[in-house]
């Protein structure tokens, strides 16, 4: 055999290696044995389905698939031991000794830790006895929880007494049960005697595996030929039937990219046709909440430059500003497909945009309250209420653009509600 064959055997015993139980595991001479044993069934196995002839790679892996999976063949030594609810009856009575002696390391525990709190707390022994009881009744159920699960996994593995060495039998001297030394030895004779079956259960196992796949094979070959003539039938079938859903599918995929298409346009003409967009009210919304706010709290009040009056008219200003914001709050909340909320919210914005005007025209009648100075760094200390005078002038005009400003802002929105109304009959 070439080097990769004997590379295959050796990763397949490799296998098989790591899948035996843990009890197995440290018997180095029962596991060489085991994996030499099933060597030379490999190899046996290989040359038969080569005819007497050197295996090829081919029939190595063929009579690896006979012999079965290393996970099947590691089972067989995990059978070991006679059941007993969920653990074996060789390891339950270790396992009755392993928990009393953890049960009495908690108890031991506990009662030291009360003696010692006895000491320097003398006057809680009522706590300290019922932390005692209760210490020992929670440590004692943890362990037996635990141990339970430990010794659970030991059955399924196959563990029997003898594999723990000398620890089953220095519990039995402090918690004498059944187990004598001479039935320890018995167990260690009944050992060697199943894993012996074991061995030989694996070869019978191996061999009806073997018998079975060549019987399978003969009855393949036998259908592989009727298979052919209608295998090669249907592939004509199939072909004509798939070029007919070929074409089908080509079909309804041009149609789906036209339907696509037509309704990406529907959209993007949608879209041009709508007078609000999210990003106008998502701006709107925050803008207003931020800059309202800003305008209320007035971080830059302590600026003596700015007199009282108009630190109120900010306020008020500020507040009104804060719920415009609101509203676009609760028109992005609404939708901008939702043409009936947004002329609701239009409409009822529209008529409180108004209550801006009275504010503007108020500045009108108190120009000198205007921290002109501020902007214009000291040259224009006040502004008069002169009607010939020019700063007064500019004054009243910047004022006049942001009252007809805002007019037009509610023009503006009377007229979004008209689209919103057009909208509403074409869709």
């Amino acid at each position: 055999m070439s080097y990769s064959e004997n590379e295959m055997i050796n990763n397949y015993l490799e296998q098989v290696r790591k899948k035996l139980p843990e009890w197995l595991k440290p018997k180095k001479e029962e596991v060489r044995l085991i994996l030499d044993d099933l060597n030379n069934q490999i190899l046996n196995e290989a040359i038969n389905i080569a005819g007497g002839e050197d295996p090829t790679a081919a029939d190595i892996q063929q009579a690896l698939i006979q012999i079965g999976s290393p996970e099947s063949i590691a089972r067989i030594y995990k059978k070991r031991g006679t059941p007993k609810l969920y653990i074996t009856e060789e390891l339950f009575e270790f396992y009755l000794r392993t928990m009393f002696f953890f049960f009495a390391v908690v108890l031991i525990i506990n009662i030291i830790i009360a003696i010692f709190k006895f000491i320097f707390q003398p006057g809680m022994w009522l706590e300290t006895l019922g932390g005692m009881f209760t210490g020992i009744w929670i440590g004692c159920l943890i362990t037996a929880v635990v141990i339970t699960i430990v010794f659970v996994f030991f059955s399924m593995q196959g563990f029997l007494p003898e594999d723990f060495g000398v620890i089953p039998s220095r519990l039995a001297l402090v918690f004498p049960f059944h187990l004598s030394e001479r039935e320890l030895q018995e167990t260690k004779e009944y050992t060697k005697e199943s894993l012996e079956q074991s061995r030989e259960r694996a070869k019978v196992i191996i061999a009806e595996s073997r018998a079975r796949t060549e019987h399978k094979l003969t009855e393949i070959e036998a259908l592989r030929q009727e298979r052919l003539a209608a295998a090669e039938l249907r592939r004509e079938q199939r072909l004509l039937e798939s070029k007919i859903r070929r074409e089908e599918r080509l079909e309804k995929a041009k149609r789906r990219r036209e339907e696509k298409k037509e309704i990406a346009k529907a959209k993007r003409e949608l879209k041009k046709k709508q007078p609000v967009t999210v990003g106008q009210l998502i701006f709107g919304a925050a803008g207003g909440i931020i800059f309202g706010l800003f305008l209320i709290i007035q971080p830059f009040a302590e600026i003596v430059l700015f007199h009282i009056e108009f630190l109120d008219w900010l306020k008020l200003f500020g507040l009104l500003i804060f719920i415009s914001g609101l509203f676009n709050l609760v028109r992005l909340a609404a939708g901008v497909g939702n043409y009936t909320g947004q002329q609701i919210t239009l409409g009822i914005l529209t008529i409180y945009n108004a209550g801006y005007i009275p504010l503007f025209l108020f500045l009108i009648d108190k120009p000198h309250i205007f921290p002109i100075s501020l902007f214009s760094g000291g040259t224009v200390p006040i502004i008069p209420l002169d009607s010939s005078n020019l700063a007064y002038i500019i004054y009243f005009w910047v004022i006049i653009a942001i009252v007809v400003g805002i007019i037009i802002g509610m023009v503006s929105n009377f007229y979004k509600i008209y689209k919103f109304q057009n909208l509403k009959k074409e869709y």
